[in-house]
């Protein structure tokens, strides 16, 4: 479906949303009609009612329009397990789109019973009924982890991956997420390629200085007297420990001393010989997969300490975990909440905590995609050059990891007044005073730079190749940054006419605000073209223009409660007056969802809201909201694989 004037980009926002998203002002009416004691005197079942006597005419059976079958919806239970095809439905009722045209409209007292019951059967849901850790299914590691992890095992950067098919993102936009991370066979043999050829470059009698000491580290054992096989036992124990993430098994080693036995007994060469055995660990499941201890019976269990480990080293390092981290999971300690924080806090203050810049916000804001999917010609435009792009990437990664490093107020993604620069992109943004390549933190003198909205990365991800759009602009910050997108278009809506789109008489703002007056379009539009119109200062690659086709830019907004505003700047004061509960859910939601690698589903909701209350409590903190994430339910404990209704 196509959004206004153009296919919107692709999105990375996950759709388990919650209820009052302020798309409209009809959602803040109907909200305020669910009162406390409304709610108290109202049928259980009016909302399935309505729908029964009003919508399974067209949807019902196997020819449901929109393939929406209302008719199983209504039956399964609880209801909230199909949570956003009931926001979706209520936001649908809500806006007037539904009934369609040629049906019967509902009455205001419809509307308000039908609000009234969405509000207490599934926004209100008591999610503490459906108490339920999720199941944490085994999958690979990405290309990242894998990478780091690779780097780490040898300290040495070893692992090339660009011959890998690229990973994939699902639903959670995340690609550390669990219904994405197959192991096809190609992958495979690319995985036995790699060990093989890292190991080779590892041993090669002309190996550069480096290689040499990381191969001396691999081979040092602390008892110089052990030989042969009880030498190679000790080395390959050591190696399993940690390339495995928790102690190896007698078997496991057993058998990996056989493989190492077979060669040596042949050709008596040790290098030769303990080399098969470690190329048989990195090609291991133990090694590829993230794979947990079991558990027993369907009930939910804490996980060991070694689990936790791992958890928390790929959620805040993207790779494997530490001897510290190991150590502490072998004395039982870990999980030990003291220590669980003091280990936290020590792995923020790591450099390989900025892979929750470089990965996670990168991948949630979209602006991975700089240098790959969102790029200018170079030949018409010699100013897009490479190190510029990657300039853009690492300004807005560093710039979150700051945030969580310092434990900034939430807020100050949106209102900074600093941010990281090197001079080739401190010029494209117009500042002076930078020179050399090492990006760097910069305090900013002007209001048209500040926060993550005005960084180029996010402003380059959210317009087209040849232009900007407000449209996809608005929806970007209503749907990524807040996570309170708009419904979809309704049927039959499509982009601006070629007529309107070629109208000399008018600005493209007059356009789009045209196009925006049909009534089907207008209760989403009113609240997303403000928003993109107030970065239209901004053009294609986010640089700042005053002027645009020979005509001064507009970038005033008014929202749909009457509130107007003026530009980046204004719009950075309307997100944090008003938006700061969203803007925490929605990182809350994200993090969380990174956090255990799955995609959030309906018994997370208590706590999700309660990370969200945690955050809130203390003047919404960086490192509160991550802490709450890692003591949370969902990351703490994990249960075997049963649907939660069982």
């Amino acid at each position: 479906m196509q959004r206004a004037d153009q296919v919107l980009p692709r999105s990375r926002t996950s759709t388990v949303l919650h209820l009052f998203s302020s798309v409209g002002c009809c959602f803040f009416i109907l909200a305020l009609l669910c009162s406390a004691k409304t709610l108290q005197g109202q049928n259980d079942e009016a909302g399935i009612r309505l729908l029964q006597n009003q919508c399974l005419d067209c949807h019902s059976g196997p020819r449901a329009d929109g393939e929406l079958d209302l008719s199983v919806l209504i039956k399964q239970r609880p209801l909230v397990k199909e949570y956003d095809i009931w926001r979706n439905i209520f936001q649908r009722i809500a806006l007037g789109d539904m009934p369609p045209a040629d049906h019967a409209k509902l009455t205001v007292k419809q509307k308000e019973a039908f609000s009234n019951w969405y509000t207490s059967a599934i926004y209100n849901f008591d999610y503490d009924s459906v108490r339920h850790p999720g199941y944490e299914p085994v999958r690979r590691l990405t290309h990242v982890e894998y990478q780091n992890t690779i780097r780490d095992l040898f300290k040495i950067d070893l692992a090339d991956v660009s011959k890998f098919t690229a990973d994939l993102s699902g639903r959670s936009g995340f690609e550390n997420s669990a219904n994405t991370l197959f192991l096809q066979t190609g992958l495979f043999e690319k995985y036995t390629q790699s060990a093989e050829s890292l190991v080779s470059r590892l041993f090669a009698p002309t190996a550069a200085a480096p290689l040499i000491r990381a191969k001396q580290k691999l081979l040092k054992i602390e008892n110089r007297q052990l030989a042969g096989s009880e030498r190679a036992r000790e080395i390959i124990r050591r190696f399993g420990n940690r390339a495995f993430r928790r102690p190896i098994q007698p078997h496991e080693l057993d058998d990996l001393l056989k493989i190492f036995e077979s060669t040596f007994q042949q050709h008596g060469d040790f290098d030769a010989a303990i080399q098969k055995p470690i190329i048989a660990v990195l090609v291991m499941p133990q090694f590829l997969l993230k794979v947990e201890s079991e558990t027993s019976g369907f009930e939910p269990q804490k996980i060991s300490d070694f689990d936790l480990a791992s958890r928390l080293s790929y959620f805040l390092w993207a790779t494997m975990p530490d001897n510290q981290l190991l150590r502490l999971a072998s004395e039982g300690r870990l999980s030990e909440p003291q220590v669980l924080s003091e280990q936290v806090a020590r792995m923020l203050s790591s450099t390989r905590a900025r892979a929750l810049g470089t990965v996670f916000a990168a991948q949630w804001l979209g602006f991975d995609d700089v240098g790959i999917r969102r790029r200018q010609d170079p030949i018409d435009n010699p100013w897009c050059t490479e190190t510029l792009m990657e300039a853009m990437r690492a300004e807005s990664a560093l710039f979150f990891y700051s945030l969580l490093r310092d434990n900034q107020p939430l807020h100050r993604l949106i209102d900074a007044r600093y941010t990281y620069l090197n001079e080739e992109l401190a010029r494209h943004y117009g500042i002076k005073g930078i020179e050399g390549t090492k990006m760097r933190p910069v305090r900013l003198k002007t209001t048209k730079r500040g926060g993550i909205l005005t960084h180029a990365s996010v402003l380059s991800v959210t317009a087209f190749p040849d232009r900007t759009s407000p449209v996809v602009r608005g929806y970007w910050v209503l749907a990524s940054l807040l996570g309170t997108p708009p419904p979809e278009p309704p049927p039959d809506v499509g982009e601006i006419s070629a007529q309107v789109l070629n109208r000399d008489d008018l600005s493209f703002r007059e356009k789009v605000q045209l196009h925006s007056r049909n009534p089907q379009c207008a209760a989403c539009h009113q609240e997303m073209d403000p928003i993109g119109f107030s970065l239209e200062n901004y053009d294609n690659f986010g640089r700042w223009r005053s002027r645009q086709y020979g005509e001064t830019i507009d970038a005033q907004g008014q929202l749909p409660n009457g509130q107007r505003f003026v530009g980046a700047a204004g719009l950075r004061d309307v997100i944090v007056s008003q938006r700061m509960d969203d803007l925490t859910r929605q990182m809350a939601r994200k993090m969380l969802t990174y956090a255990i690698g799955r995609q959030l589903d309906f018994y997370d909701e208590a706590a999700l809201r309660k990370i969200v209350e945690t955050t809130r409590q203390d003047d919404y903190r960086f490192q509160t909201l991550l802490m709450a994430i890692i003591e949370s339910y969902p990351f703490q404990y994990k249960q075997q694989f049963q649907s939660a209704s069982e």
